[in-house]
């Protein structure tokens, strides 16, 4: 009962959060115009692996920097405004706290990439392997965003913080599109499945941050967080 009202009292925060929402907004009408120009062929001379790789980028793109911005909205702004400590200061356990932080945050910033990778599956006529490709990148972004929230609770200078996240995710995708040729004819060159690359890059990722975060949060406790002052700065 407890873990649901937490569940329920993050989701609201989030909700009533007008920079996610209209982030939510944003990244939605921009996955409506990237799967209206599948829809409408204008990739297709790229070919089937242009397309998987560019979702790909969308998918982890969009779901790191939404997750971002709930994360400094809801985790960061809770640490900042003092409400943290007091939730801790009723007798709650910081793991509870974040374990309910990062699933909403999950839920809600993984929206946007979910419909990338349905509309993308059906317009494209994608098969199993693309399906696969996405749950490893839904189990990415959980033990990422688990990851951050952990981290965010030692970090003292929360600027710094939100801003190294979201530049490091745009310059991924960025140079993602700009090296997407090379990537693929190496990968033609050596006879491997992009499919099967892109899943091994999340199952390497995913399980280092997995083992990390897991680690680390059962190392978490109330006194240590509420011993850390951050700023905003």
């Amino acid at each position: 009962m407890k873990d649901k009202a937490l569940n329920k009292a993050s989701r609201y925060l989030i909700f009533r959060d007008k920079e996610v929402i209209i982030n939510t907004v944003l990244f939605l009408v921009i996955t409506f115009a990237y799967l209206l120009g599948l829809y409408k062929f204008l990739f297709a001379y790229k070919g089937e692996d242009f397309i998987i790789l560019m979702t790909y980028a969308l998918i982890l793109g969009f779901g790191i920097i939404g997750s971002n911005t709930i994360l400094v909205n809801l985790s960061l702004r809770d640490k900042l405004s003092g409400r943290l400590e007091f939730l801790l200061g009723t007798g709650l356990d910081v793991r509870e706290v974040i374990k309910a932080y990062s699933i909403e945050n999950w839920r809600l910033s993984s929206l946007p990439s979910f419909v990338i990778f349905f509309g993308t599956y059906l317009i494209c006529d994608l098969g199993k392997s693309f399906v696969a490709l996405y749950l490893s990148c839904i189990i990415l972004h959980y033990f990422l965003i688990l990851t951050l929230n952990v981290i965010a609770m030692y970090r003292k200078n929360f600027k710094f913080f939100k801003n190294i996240v979201f530049f490091s995710t745009s310059l991924g995708i960025y140079l993602l599109g700009n090296f997407s040729g090379r990537i693929l004819n190496f990968l033609r060159s050596i006879n491997l499945d992009l499919n099967i690359f892109l899943i091994l890059v999340n199952v390497i990722l995913g399980l280092g941050l997995g083992v990390y975060s897991l680690c680390q949060f059962r190392k978490m406790d109330n006194e240590k967080v509420m011993e850390v002052s951050a700023l905003w700065s």
